[in-house]
């Protein structure tokens, strides 16, 4: 599996406060500020209170409103202060990046250090906020896998992964990557992604995750191990194996698995090199979307898709494609393309409950007027979805691309318990409709 920066989403660690708001100056000409109020990242503006995580660093802004209604991130220019350091501290631009010298947190960034309550208060002229911070330590603090095995000459993406307050979470953006005991004749990590490349048959080798600056206990002894072997074989399946034909205008993912001479598998749809036999009718996207097949027009007969994997050589900061290996292919499958027109859409669930910052996967069905042995398909990736009510759920489109990740719903973090909203997914020629109740 190759890196995915939409899989890395925890972006708490602010090294400088981003500018959700315009920092205007709303000073002169009589304009002057009326009021202060914090607002924490992912928050509600104003909130009492928020959350936080033990070295999951995270960060507040000090928003400014003036007499003529302007608003402005003044954050850099408040002074800081923490009721309680030693639960969680707030940076004056004067607490340290771990492990980058010369480098300091922004100011209102929030260094979690240990369970337990504070009041972060931010002063601006004669204005002053202040919010409660409730620190709790993460819970199943994981390596995603939780055992890696690489094909020799391919590639292996870790993840950190741990439970808020009962909800899964990525905390990838804040690790750093090694071997416990570094064998670079068996296979390298990349310390900032956890990329592990396969270079010779051996391990296991230990992969550890740590966060720099971070003695909290449940970080410690983070490990996965990881095992290279050769590549035996290469195999392809298809995302809809119940059917051998693909409406056109549609897509469908292929997955390509290899089988180690270890007798573990390796899912390297990223990493091979795809063909069709007829591109003018079936065609492989591109890009991160490069394991989807794109049916473009009717054929009278089967098309032959196929893959092969070559051997990668890294040097610690890229990898390139080694011109000497012999390349591993896979045996073909085939797809028939057929024409149809969309009649009707349906979705599923039709209604579902999803607790505060949970995510949902909603699929969306088409129905079709064809001469298709099967007259149904899979298009979530082919409607665009919308929300009734984006401050509370919010849901992936497909932006007009195919978007894979289309369809997937998530409540706010701050969402109000026994709301329903409504949620669209939407076609030039049909349209359906489901509910989540927060």
């Amino acid at each position: 599996m190759m890196p995915s920066s939409l899989r890395r989403g925890f972006q708490g660690l602010a090294v400088a406060s981003a500018l959700m708001l315009s920092a205007c100056g709303g000073v002169g000409d009589g304009i002057e500020p009326v009021k202060s109020s914090l607002l924490p990242l992912g928050g509600v503006e104003g909130a009492a209170s928020t959350k936080a995580y033990t070295c999951l660093n995270t960060s507040l802004q000090l928003v400014v409103t003036f007499s003529n209604g302007a608003r402005g991130d003044f954050s850099s220019r408040a002074v800081w202060r923490s009721s309680n350091p030693e639960f969680v501290k707030v940076s004056n631009a004067d607490l340290p990046v771990p492990g980058q010298e010369g480098s300091f947190y922004g100011r209102g960034v929030l260094i979690p250090v240990a369970a337990g309550t504070s009041t972060i208060t931010a002063k601006y002229l004669d204005f002053s906020s202040s919010i409660q911070v409730v620190v709790t330590d993460p819970t199943n603090v994981r390596i995603i896998p939780a055992e890696a095995d690489v094909a020799v000459g391919a590639l292996s993406d870790l993840s950190l992964s741990a439970d808020l307050d009962g909800v899964t979470g990525a905390i990838d953006s804040l690790a750093t990557w090694s071997f416990v005991t570094a064998n670079d004749s068996v296979a390298t990590i990349a310390s900032a992604t956890g990329l592990i490349t396969g270079v010779a048959e051996g391990g296991p080798l230990s992969a550890k995750a740590s966060i720099p600056g971070c003695t909290a206990s449940v970080f410690s002894n983070v490990t996965a191990p990881v095992n290279v072997s050769p590549l035996s074989s290469l195999a392809l399946t298809k995302e809809f194996n119940d059917r051998s034909q693909l409406l056109v205008g549609t897509t469908e993912r292929i997955t390509a698995t290899g089988t180690l001479a270890n007798g573990k598998t390796q899912d390297l749809s990223g990493q091979v090199t795809f063909t069709s036999s007829d591109s003018a009718s079936i065609t492989f996207l591109v890009g991160s979307l490069r394991n989807l097949v794109f049916a473009s027009k009717e054929a009278a007969s089967p098309i032959d898709l196929t893959a092969s994997f070559s051997y990668t050589i890294s040097d610690g900061d890229s990898s390139t494609t080694d011109p000497t290996s012999t390349p591993v292919v896979a045996p073909k499958i085939s797809i028939t393309p057929v024409a149809g027109t969309l009649s009707k859409v349906t979705v599923s669930p039709v209604t579902s409950d999803i607790a505060p910052g949970a995510t949902l996967v909603l699929k969306a069905t088409g129905e079709y007027t064809t001469t298709a042995t099967i007259p149904t398909q899979d298009i979530t990736r082919h409607v665009t979805w919308s929300s009734a009510d984006t401050t509370l759920v919010t849901v992936q489109t497909n932006s007009g691309t195919v978007n894979p990740l289309a369809g997937v719903a998530q409540a706010s973090s701050t969402a109000e318990t026994g709301k329903t909203v409504v949620i669209t997914a939407a076609n030039s020629n049909a349209t359906a409709q489901t509910s989540a109740t927060s």
